[in-house]
């Protein structure tokens, strides 16, 4: 997996993080189903993804999503 790559969220977090408030806050938006964009390697198997459907990034596990288009 790496940059730019197309994913498919398969799992839904519980929690999401408030960067305004610097805190962890209730999921407002369903990302299991929805397609985003891996934005950036955070090391340990985790990625930053991007959701453009609700301009939202998450950080998920590799094991959270699956690929389905690779970067070339």
């Amino acid at each position: 997996m790496q940059v730019g790559d197309l994913v498919k969220c398969t799992w839904q977090p519980r929690c999401g993080w408030n960067i305004k408030k610097d805190c962890l806050v209730d999921m407002k938006i369903t990302i299991k189903g929805e397609c985003g964009i891996i934005i950036e390697d955070v090391g340990g198997s985790r990625y930053q993804i991007l959701f453009p459907k609700f301009n939202y990034t998450h950080p998920l596990a590799d094991s959270a999503f699956e690929v389905i288009n690779e970067a070339r």
